[in-house]
């Protein structure tokens, strides 16, 4: 199975208070055929992610309220099968300081803003593979 077989039929949470970044990422996936839910908030991420329990986060990390820090950091302890969700970082901030942030608050990896859908793929499926995770465990 090559890297981006491996999508295909992932559920993914991603977490953004841009309507816009939320509907170009949801089709972006959508086009390996990702199960794809979006939210606008932190809040809602935390709620939705107990119910869903999905394969992958892909979180904003500048959102108003309660940004993407701190929504990693609560994830992460959470239980046991949440709290292991492999998660990406989206940030406009493309320094390597915000880099080790996400890095060291408990997200998987980091994709700076504006991204190629095509890393964007890269990475998440990537993912996938590195955490073994397929539509099978779902």
């Amino acid at each position: 199975m090559d890297n981006l077989q491996v999508l295909d039929g992932l559920r993914v949470l991603v977490v953004d208070d841009n309507p816009d970044n939320l509907e170009l990422i949801q089709f972006i996936l959508e086009q390996h055929n990702v199960q794809v839910t979006v939210v606008t908030s932190a809040h809602e991420a935390l709620s939705t992610i107990t119910l869903l329990k999905p394969n992958i986060l892909i979180s904003d990390i500048g959102m108003p309220i309660e940004d993407g820090y701190s929504l990693i950091s609560k994830i992460r302890n959470l239980t046991q099968q949440v709290r292991q969700i492999p998660a990406i970082a989206l940030t406009a901030h493309a320094s390597i300081e915000s880099r080790n942030l996400a890095l060291d608050t408990g997200f998987s990896t980091y994709l700076a803003k504006p991204f190629d859908p095509d890393e964007l793929i890269a990475v998440a499926s990537n993912l996938a593979v590195e955490h073994k995770i397929s539509a099978e465990k779902v």
